[in-house]
């Protein structure tokens, strides 16, 4: 290696004292396993880095839109080239060079310190696509330059949304105050707002993009229009561009706001199909609460509470199964009825900390935690109790806008807090008070119809 290196030097120095040009250096470089992404520049760690971070970025990419994994034709990888004089707000731009040795595209970045920015991956998502649409349509297709289409802002938001939340049950979509407001701004606006426009997404903006992307989705007889998307431009003519490509819309646009009302209520409203009742909710904390085990050496099955921790503590494996556990409960936290919230907080907690072998005060917290999940589940039926004869006994039958409006406070999933537990209180001191009021109006008027009965 050290005498390939002297003669390389040698020739450098002999063709500069010949007047000639030295050999050209090959930049040092690190791309994945299917050369599909290639980094230059830095130093290898910071490569590394970006390289896993584009290679993310990908998957996330390709899961969203339902297409396959496939290779990058020889002659086009996705070039990141990195520049330690680069400032880092100085915002990327994709580029897509065309020259003899084929179509390349590559993306000039400043180096990762930490954690990537979101301009940094939006702009690598950006080139993502990108690359995306100059792919020829069939596997025989040609390698020539199609116009460079910068994607629809909706999408690169939808696909980092599902990037840094695969899981949706954990980042409901809450689209309510949109459909009960009746200002559910058409999907054409969305369609036809590019990634290049400068102003920054809201979150209302991001859960409509969110909505439309699964829209287009959640029909797989409809996703072969999903490659099709990528190589269309929408600011033209948008309408006629959705139905090309997804003719399950309809052929007009009533016909297409139809579709797209239907799809936030339906996505836009999931949390609250999925969300659970009072009992619903205590009868999932108590299967939650057990253990089903099987002794190694007896084959014995056993099912312990998580209160007797120190008896299954020592079971092969028990860790790994305490830290699925935890996952489960902070599931529940975003289904259950929001009253056990911070109950279910606190089983999620402990079971994270027996995973890591922390036993320290726990006995403490499960007991108070069974002491709040009591109180609880009754005062929900307390409240269920009272509401039910309300509605049977004293509520008018053909005025119960009060009574939904109770039923609304008590079913609705908001965050725990304590202007919520005062506003239940408060609901229901009030009913009570006019239920007794209605109660002596009602003696009173009994009473005066006996006495004119006389």
């Amino acid at each position: 290696m050290r005498c390939a290196t002297a003669i390389f030097l040698s020739l450098a120095v002999l063709a500069q004292s010949l007047g000639a040009a030295p050999p050209p250096v090959r930049a040092v470089q690190t791309m994945d396993q299917s050369h599909q992404l290639l980094v230059q520049g830095a130093t290898f760690p910071q490569r590394a880095a970006v390289l896993k971070l584009a290679g993310e970025l990908r998957e996330s990419l390709l899961k969203a839109l339902y297409l396959p994994l496939e290779r990058y034709p020889t002659a086009r990888p996705l070039l990141l080239l990195l520049n330690p004089q680069q400032r880092p707000e100085i915002p990327p731009e994709v580029e897509v060079i065309e020259d003899p040795g084929g179509l390349k595209l590559q993306l000039r970045l400043a180096p990762l310190e930490g954690e990537a920015s979101p301009q940094v991956e939006r702009a690598i998502l950006t080139a993502l696509i990108i690359e995306l649409s100059q792919r020829p349509s069939s596997p025989g297709g040609s390698d020539k330059l199609e116009p460079v289409l910068y994607p629809p802002r909706w999408l690169v938001d939808a696909v980092l949304h599902k990037h840094h939340h695969p899981d949706s049950r954990f980042s409901p979509v809450r689209l309510r105050p949109v459909l009960e407001g009746g200002r559910i701004p058409s999907p054409l606006l969305l369609l036809a707002r590019p990634e290049n426009d400068v102003a920054v997404s809201s979150e209302e903006e991001i859960a409509l993009a969110r909505c439309l992307l699964w829209m287009l989705t959640n029909r797989s007889e409809n996703r072969s229009g999903l490659w099709a998307l990528l190589k269309t431009d929408f600011t033209q003519d948008p309408l006629r561009s959705i139905q090309k490509l997804f003719p399950f819309l309809g052929n007009t646009e009533a016909s297409l706001t139809k579709e797209w009302t239907l799809a936030i209520a339906a996505y836009g409203t999931q949390d609250e199909i999925v969300s659970l009742d009072g009992p619903k909710t205590q009868l999932e904390i108590e299967r939650l609460l057990q253990f089903d085990l099987t002794e190694t050496e007896t084959g014995r099955h056993l099912s312990l509470p998580l209160e007797q921790f120190s008896d299954f503590l020592r079971f092969p494996g028990i860790r790994s199964i305490l830290a699925t556990r935890q996952l489960e409960w902070i599931l529940l936290q975003e289904r259950g009825h929001f009253l056990y919230g911070a109950v279910i907080a606190t089983y999620a907690a402990v079971c994270g900390e027996l995973a890591r072998g922390k036993t320290e005060g726990i006995p403490l917290r499960l007991r108070e935690a069974t002491l709040e999940r009591e109180s609880v589940s009754a005062r929900l039926s307390r409240i269920r109790d009272h509401m039910n004869w309300y509605q049977a006994v004293v509520a008018p039958r053909q005025n119960s806008a009060k009574l939904r409006e109770f039923y609304r406070i008590l079913d609705q999933q908001p965050a725990l807090s304590e202007k919520v537990l005062l506003a239940l209180d408060k609901a229901e001191l009030q009913l009570k008070e006019e239920a007794e009021r209605e109660n002596i109006t009602r003696i009173l008027d009994d009473a005066r119809l006996r006495r004119n009965e006389k």
